[in-house]
């Protein structure tokens, strides 16, 4: 005779487990030994029906599951099964913390409290394992506020500029590594992340003396300038106008004399076309087709910052950044000068990067193989790595003198 198999059970079972691993089968089994039906049936008809024929994401489920359990005011050991499932896909902890953010406007600030106290611990370590010894503030510029990473110490900081359209958790892979080197310091640009909405983007002098002002306001004399695409454009006219300031400069993903017409198209296309029709030309030019594939936090995360832009600010970065053309003024300045390539960038050539390099006294050229335009995020660990090792010889040449 043969086995009647429960389909319903064997899919409850896969779902239950690839959704949250052993720990939810575990709960369930507890859950049987008390409650023998409620046990089959959460299994049986909630993961093996429900949940078999979901198209929602596992990331995406679990997440929805913290939002609905932090809703109804439930602060249990489920929490916590519902987190670990939703780190287990992907999930990052600033994912999970929107989530809390979002319950207290909906649910009212007690029971996204409760919730949030269930899971400091957890989300705790994993925001210091990013943020080492970090302080984040709002720190006022004048006509904006920005917020601000400062993870503290001794020694020259090091500052760092994200590229145009994200915030400074671009870095949040990156950082980590840095601050074991010394006091690493990341801001929102104006237009971008808490300062979306200032008043707009003038020029490159305009956006590099935002940065002067918040090393006025954090009372540094000197750093270390690290800047990415838009942010090596912003880094460059910065040691341009306070070249005593500056120890050194890193420009990765960044030439020192932009294509004009083209990228003041990527301003004129949104505001023809809105932000929606920027989303996969950017993402397409920025990353890896098999990053893209899995949907990897940096996919979700720069396709959200385009897509929630405000073409007003795009638009005024997109021309600023188009009238960067410095290659004929740096030949004078003596800093060392770090200038790094994605070898896959559609958008930084590696020639123009090493074209850069040429124009300062200092400078030198490295590439990373696989590196993209958003590498800081994408390829974290080589660019780490080099801008450690830069620091470094930075750092001994100091000495030497």
């Amino acid at each position: 005779m043969a086995e009647i198999v429960d389909i319903e059970m064997a899919l409850g079972q896969h779902e239950g487990e690839t959704l949250a691993g052993a720990t939810m089968l575990e709960q369930i089994r507890h859950l049987e030994g008390s409650a023998p039906n409620l046990g089959r049936f959460i299994l049986r008809e909630g993961f093996g029906t429900v949940g078999a024929n979901l198209t929602t994401g596992y990331r995406d489920w679990a997440l929805l599951t913290i939002a609905i359990l932090a809703a109804i005011g439930d602060a249990g050991d489920q929490l916590g099964v519902y987190t670990d499932a939703a780190l287990l896909n992907g999930a990052t902890d600033d994912e999970i913390t929107d989530v809390l953010n979002l319950a207290c406007l909906y649910a009212g600030a007690p029971r996204a409290v409760n919730a949030a106290r269930v899971l400091a611990e957890r989300l705790g370590k994993l925001r210091a394992e990013r943020l080492p010894h970090t302080v984040e503030r709002i720190v006022g510029l004048g006509d904006h506020d920005t917020t601000v990473w400062d993870s503290g110490g001794e020694g020259v900081p090091m500052l760092l500029i994200h590229a145009l359209s994200m915030d400074l958790r671009f870095w949040r892979k990156v950082y980590p590594i840095l601050a074991k080197s010394g006091r690493v310091i990341a801001y929102d640009i104006r237009g971008h992340g808490r300062a979306r909405g200032a008043p707009p983007t003038q020029s490159l002098d305009h956006v590099a003396g935002d940065a002067l002002a918040l090393l006025d306001i954090l009372g540094i004399d000197q750093v270390d300038v690290y800047g990415a695409s838009y942010g090596g454009a912003i880094a460059q006219h910065i040691i341009l106008n306070a070249p005593t300031r500056v120890r050194s400069l890193a420009l990765l993903a960044t030439g020192s004399k932009a294509p004009f017409d083209m990228l003041s198209e990527r301003a004129t296309h949104a505001e023809a076309a809105g932000m929606e029709a920027q989303v996969a030309e950017s993402i397409i030019r920025w990353f890896l087709p098999a990053t893209i594939a899995v949907d990897a936090w940096e996919i979700r995360y720069a396709r959200n910052c385009v897509r929630r832009a405000r073409v007003e600010d795009w638009a005024a970065s997109w021309r600023a950044m188009a009238r960067l053309d410095v290659l004929e003024r740096v030949a004078d300045l003596d800093q060392p000068v770090l200038s790094l390539s994605g070898k896959q960038d559609l958008s930084a050539h590696p020639e123009d990067m090493q074209r850069t390099a040429e124009a300062y006294r200092n400078g030198e050229f490295r590439s990373v193989d696989p590196g993209t335009h958003m590498m800081p995020m994408e390829q974290p660990e080589p660019v780490a790595r080099e801008l450690a090792a830069f620091r470094a010889r930075v750092e001994a040449r100091t000495d030497r003198r």
